[in-house]
């Protein structure tokens, strides 16, 4: 009796592991079809983000002064699975005094990990550091989005500011 039902169990089971496989890949393509894109090119907004860090963030006016610096300079292109970030060389205020920031140019790929309609996770290796590093950019609209500038390391400071970023077309 056992042997009679054997094959049709292992029939069973490959029809089982053949409807899991197409559901994988069903949902797979579903995850890389998202209504949102990075593709353009998407350019730090100080005002927008000092706007909003003046009115909703934790920071101290020494980090206040050398964000308005910082902000406003860094271009992201992004295009076929490639990321074109520039920054140029400015000065710093930081404690009223001023320091030369060098600028960079970095030409990576990236790669997006989760989409949604509000969101897009990518990652990226740059070179300035040590491993690859996520990012997320949360939609305000199809061509304004924010990223967190707080960090999850207890040795840091969490300053629960935003970085705004607008793109052309």
């Amino acid at each position: 009796m056992i042997q009679k039902l054997k094959p049709a169990w292992v029939e069973h089971m490959r029809r089982f592991r053949a409807s899991v496989a197409l559901i994988l890949a069903l949902a797979a393509m579903g995850t890389n079809a998202c209504e949102r894109s990075l593709e353009g090119t998407w350019k730090s907004d100080a005002k927008k983000s000092m706007d909003y860090n003046a009115a909703k963030s934790n920071l101290p006016s020494n980090t206040t002064e050398f964000l308005s610096g910082l902000l406003g300079h860094l271009t992201m292109k992004f295009a076929d699975g490639v990321l074109d970030q520039t920054a140029p060389d400015t000065e710093l205020t930081i404690a009223s005094k001023k320091y030369p920031f060098k600028g960079f140019h970095e030409h990576v790929p990236y790669s997006v990990l989760f989409c949604n309609s509000s969101t897009i996770v990518w990652k990226v290796k740059l070179s300035v550091a040590p491993e690859e590093e996520t990012t997320t950019f949360n939609f305000v609209d199809a061509d304004t989005a924010w990223v967190y500038m707080g960090s999850a390391d207890p040795k840091l400071p969490d300053i629960h500011a935003r970085e705004y970023f607008t793109r052309s077309h």
